[in-house]
């Protein structure tokens, strides 16, 4: 069945519901299909499933997570475990048998959660989230991780790009920055946006703190790519990469802003201008904090 159509609640097919706003759970249950892992199961965005199988399925629904329905619908798989059911019914025997050993179906669960909790944050929605339907408590804790391993290996990629190519500032006075100073500037930019977006009445301190230190990463991977084709022919100053560094994340943070509330009115203005200073302006910051140039 599409994924865009309502379920049939005659049906006593397994149902596989996720979230409709989300476009990598789009993408990837469109990829599974294509592919036959999904067998004959139905699948349908979760707002447009109907009638018993909605009852059934509120009872379970919860942001960001797959809900399966089984046993002629009566029953709930969620996460990890409904996963696990359907590759366990299209592949049956040895081969994922081992699914259903503790150790084994703990890393799956952990693997699901990390790519569950990350994947608004890789992709973001074109819409708020649903107030209907909270998500999981344990996705604050995976984007909260994220977040803080993001803040510590950004200024060691940075410091590791500036350490192999030919970068080029202007002669000045310079004062040299440690990698831990680094993270310590990198932390102090993200979380104090973090928290002054909070005084707005914004109540989304963790996924900004994820979203912002996320793109932190990506413009710094891509200006760091930048640089190293460039350096293979000629010097690079240091201005270009720090204006590579603060194009990239301006542009990009935009996408953002429906996901995270952020509306086009006084506080939300706000708010969307401290967040693109905080994350262009501090990025081309680690770019000259190991040389911090004044003229």
């Amino acid at each position: 069945m599409s994924s865009t159509e309502p379920s049939h609640t005659e049906s006593s097919l397994p149902l596989l519901a996720f979230d409709g706003d989300c476009r990598m759970c789009v993408g990837s249950i469109r990829g599974l299909e294509r592919m036959g892992i999904l067998g004959d199961l139905e699948t349908c965005a979760a707002a447009l499933v109907k009638g018993k199988d909605r009852q059934v399925l509120d009872q379970h629904r919860r942001a960001g997570e797959i809900v399966l329905l089984v046993d002629h619908r009566q029953q709930a798989l969620t996460g990890a475990a409904a996963f696990r059911w359907i590759l366990q019914r299209r592949f049956p025997g040895a081969l994922t048998a081992p699914l259903s050993w503790p150790p084994i179906f703990l890393l799956m669960t952990l693997g699901y959660r990390l790519v569950a909790s990350s994947r608004r944050i890789w992709i973001p929605p074109q819409m708020e989230p649903d107030p209907l339907f909270a998500e999981p408590s344990w996705v604050s804790i995976y984007r909260s991780l994220s977040a803080l391993v993001v803040i510590v290996i950004t200024p060691l990629l940075i410091s590791l790009t500036r350490s192999n190519i030919g970068l080029v500032a202007e002669p000045a006075t310079v004062i040299s920055l440690d990698s831990s100073m680094s993270i310590l500037l990198m932390a102090t930019i993200l979380i104090g946006n973090a928290l002054f977006v909070t005084t707005l009445g914004i109540r989304r301190l963790v996924d900004l703190l994820a979203v912002q230190s996320w793109v932190f990463l990506v413009s710094s991977v891509l200006s760091s790519g930048l640089i190293w084709i460039t350096a293979l022919f000629m010097p690079v100053p240091l201005q270009v990469i720090c204006m590579a560094q603060v194009i990239l994340s301006a542009i990009w943070i935009q996408s953002y802003w429906v996901w995270l509330g952020f509306k086009d009115e006084k506080k939300g203005l706000t708010a969307q201008l401290t967040t693109t200073l905080a994350v262009a302006l501090g990025g081309a910051t680690l770019w000259t904090g190991y040389d911090l140039v004044f003229s």
